[in-house]
C-alpha cells in the first residue's frame, strides 16, 4: 500500500505541472464475473471521475489518477440458517460496495486534423476496497477487503469545441481485481463495465 501511494503522488506532481489536461465525470456501469452465485446483476449504480494530463504539450500520451465506485446487489428467496443457537428461516439480499482508486497511462489517438476527437486505450493499476454485505431479517453479516486492481481501458474522447472546454467521454473497461471473501466464498471479484460521461478539457 505504501507504494501505491508513492506512485499516486509522483503521478499526481505530474499531472499538477501539465499544461494539456482534463477532468471527467462519468456513470459507469458494471457486469460481475464470476462468483455469480453472491451477485450476478449488472448495476448502473457507480461511477467514476478523474484527471488526466498529457506529458507534454504536443504529447498522445496522458497520465491520470482515477476514483471509482459500484453497487452490486442480488436478491435470493427464502433459505434456513442454522448456527449453534439455533436457525432462522428468511429471505436475504447480497450486497457488494466497491470502492476503487488507480493510476492510469493512455494513448490517445489521433483521428483527422480536427484536435476533437480522441480514441484511446490504456491501462490504470491501483486498489480496491470491497465490502461484502447479506442482510437477512433484521441481522447482516459484513467482511471487508482490500485487493490489488488492474483496469485495461478503451474509449474515445469528444469536445464540442476545438481548444477547449466540454465534451463527452465513452469507454469500455475490464477491471481485474484480487478481492477475496472468506465468510462468503467468493474469489477474484472482477467485473466489465461501460461508463459514458462529461469531460472538461484544456488542450491546445
Amino acid at each position: 500500500m505504501r507504494y501505491l501511494i508513492f506512485t499516486i503522488a509522483l503521478f499526481g506532481a505530474q499531472v499538477l505541472y501539465a499544461q494539456n489536461n482534463y477532468f471527467y465525470i462519468a456513470l459507469d456501469v458494471n457486469t460481475p464475473l464470476g462468483n455469480k452465485d453472491f451477485v450476478d446483476e449488472t448495476s448502473a449504480r457507480g461511477g467514476r471521475m478523474g484527471y488526466r494530463a498529457f506529458v507534454t504539450e504536443d504529447s498522445r500520451v496522458s497520465l491520470g489518477i482515477d476514483a471509482s465506485w459500484t453497487t452490486f446487489d442480488k436478491y435470493k428467496p427464502t433459505e434456513t440458517f442454522e448456527s449453534h443457537g439455533g436457525a432462522i428461516t428468511t429471505d436475504y439480499f447480497n450486497y457488494v460496495y466497491q470502492y476503487g482508486l488507480a493510476v492510469s497511462g493512455l494513448y490517445h489517438f489521433k483521428v483527422g486534423e480536427s484536435e476533437r476527437f480522441f480514441p484511446y486505450a490504456g491501462i490504470g493499476i491501483g486498489a480496491n476496497y470491497n465490502e461484502y454485505a447479506q442482510y437477512y431479517n433484521i441481522y447482516s453479516s459484513v467482511e471487508k477487503k482490500w485487493g490489488f486492481l488492474a483496469r485495461p481501458e478503451a474509449g474515445v474522447l469528444f469536445r464540442f469545441t476545438r481548444n477547449r472546454g466540454l465534451g463527452a467521454m465513452a469507454a469500455v473497461h475490464y477491471d481485474y481485481s484480487t478481492n477475496k471473501s472468506e465468510t462468503f466464498n467468493v474469489d477474484k471479484f472482477s467485473s466489465v463495465g461501460f461508463q459514458i460521461g462529461l469531460i472538461i478539457m484544456n488542450r491546445y
